[in-house]
């Protein structure tokens, strides 16, 4: 249980905090539209990642054995590549504060700002390439050894996930449209280390053992 509860959190803090698509349109949104709009954007990964859960579950769930192993591996390496990233965007920040300027219109803009979030996350790579890969091979160990660790990781996975883009929106919209860029490197980097430990801990927990 505590596997899954680590694992979840945190890739879901590390994939919340992330500079991406989505994270900088929830940033654009809320200096744009206000709080509500910003968190409208920021919950749409519970939307448009089911679809990418169940399609990446039924084309790994048809795998042997042997097939879902290597896939854990370059899951493992997966993550601890958004890991390496995530330290590598936290190192490259300079500024005391970040001023998050809003972006032009687009024609994404004209639609409804949960769909926009929906929209830009399911063409985004990244989640596909996270659950096809570390995301299907986790799930479907853990329900191996125990449903119930597979609805904890999942719960735990988009709790921060979800509240992490949550907590940023409500820091931009309290601090004035402008947020400690200390503060957010710190967070980067603690999650980028976490995601690197999550790498070793797939390995040795679900593909070598």
């Amino acid at each position: 249980m505590l596997t899954a509860l680590f694992t979840g959190l945190s890739i879901g803090l590390g994939s919340g905090v992330a500079p991406g698509p989505l994270t900088g349109l929830a940033i654009s949104t809320t200096l744009r539209s206000g709080l509500g709009s910003g968190l409208r954007i920021a919950v749409a990964p519970l939307i448009s990642d089911s679809v990418i859960i169940v399609l990446s579950l039924t084309l790994v769930s048809q795998l042997p054995d042997n097939a879902i192993t290597i896939l854990g591996i370059v899951g493992a390496i997966v993550i601890a590549a958004f890991g390496i990233e995530i330290l590598w965007s936290a190192y490259k920040m300079g500024k005391s504060e970040l001023d998050m300027g809003s972006q032009k219109s687009t024609k994404l803009m004209k639609l409804p700002f949960v769909a926009q979030g929906a929209l830009i996350n399911f063409l985004n790579p990244a989640p596909w390439i996270f659950w096809i890969t570390a995301g299907s091979t986790i799930l479907i160990s853990f329900w191996r050894e125990s449903p119930a660790q597979a609805v904890i990781f999942l719960f735990t996975f988009y709790l921060t996930l979800v509240g992490a883009k949550v907590a940023i929106v409500f820091a931009l919209a309290a601090s004035r449209h402008r947020m400690n860029a200390r503060t957010y490197r710190l967070i980067l980097t603690a999650s980028g280390i976490l995601l690197l430990i999550t790498a070793v801990v797939v390995v040795v927990s679900h593909v070598l053992r």
